[in-house]
């Protein structure tokens, strides 16, 4: 696998309008339906307003090859002169499967709300586990529960207590044992707890190239029938995970963030 980071730098939001210019085109799905192309991301910077990354992913380097020899750079080439853009390139080959610096992970992670019917490998199943098993919890209590769905009948279970697994082949239902959670006067961490462990989770899957999303959308009382809970024992969210399909777009909004000066504040 190739991965390719392209910084884009610009005047007056040129290096953004570019982007946009690049989607409403058409040459990013062009792009991504190219053989070879894992994926074709663009990310916006909250510190650099007038430089967008870009992270493109190959097979190998002969696809990339026939990349740059194709007809479609020279359209990227006289859109990035039309914007008068700077370009700093950084190339990484041969890169594992796992293990990408934690800048690209948060920036990279988004909800996939289509996905191929391909398996999850099982040591990518653990690895994702495994993040959850080192989240941080109210007194290191550790309440979660987490069920891992990939039986064709499991699945028919989560669909027919939540209409959102988009056809992901495993599921995640992070859940808390109410009884060995933390409290403290009337209040309890057991929500939180399975919150910070699910975002862990979130995080590794998409480290290791699973797809994923965030399901809240789901009814809890008869998930907890179906797969027999315990009466302690309570479903917080589900987590779809996957490899997204070819022809998912992605969510246009995801790219949509407030200013860092809307929710900051220093004192």
């Amino acid at each position: 696998m190739l991965t390719i980071n392209i910084y884009y730098t610009g005047v007056n939001g040129s290096a953004k309008k570019f982007v946009e210019e690049m989607i409403t085109s058409g040459l990013v799905d062009k792009i991504r339906s190219e053989k070879g192309n894992i994926s074709y991301e663009y990310f916006y910077s909250v510190i650099d307003e007038e430089t967008v990354l870009l992270k493109d992913v190959w097979e190998n380097v002969e696809d990339l090859d026939s990349h740059h020899k194709g007809e479609l750079m020279e359209s990227i080439a006289k859109l990035r002169e039309k914007y008068q853009l700077k370009m700093k390139v950084m190339q990484y080959k041969n890169r594992e499967e796992y293990n990408e610096d934690f800048e690209t992970v948060i920036r990279k992670r988004t909800a996939t709300r289509k996905f191929k019917n391909k398996e999850v490998p099982k040591h990518l199943i653990d690895k994702i586990l495994e993040a959850g098993r080192l989240a941080p919890t109210a007194k290191n209590l550790q309440p979660q529960k987490i069920l891992v769905v990939t039986s064709k009948e499991g699945l028919k279970l989560i669909d027919e207590v939540s209409p959102c697994r988009y056809n992901a082949p495993c599921v995640m239902v992070v859940c808390s044992d109410k009884s060995k959670a933390f409290i403290k006067e009337d209040s309890s961490t057991y929500i939180v707890d399975a919150s910070i462990v699910a975002t862990h989770m979130m995080l590794e899957a998409t480290n290791v190239g699973i797809d994923n999303i965030w399901i809240e959308m789901f009814d809890k009382k008869k998930l907890k029938e179906v797969f027999q809970l315990d009466k302690d024992i309570f479903p917080i969210c589900l987590l779809p995970m996957g490899y997204k399909s070819d022809d998912y777009l992605g969510n246009p909004n995801h790219l949509i963030r407030k200013n860092i000066k809307e929710m900051v504040e220093y004192k």
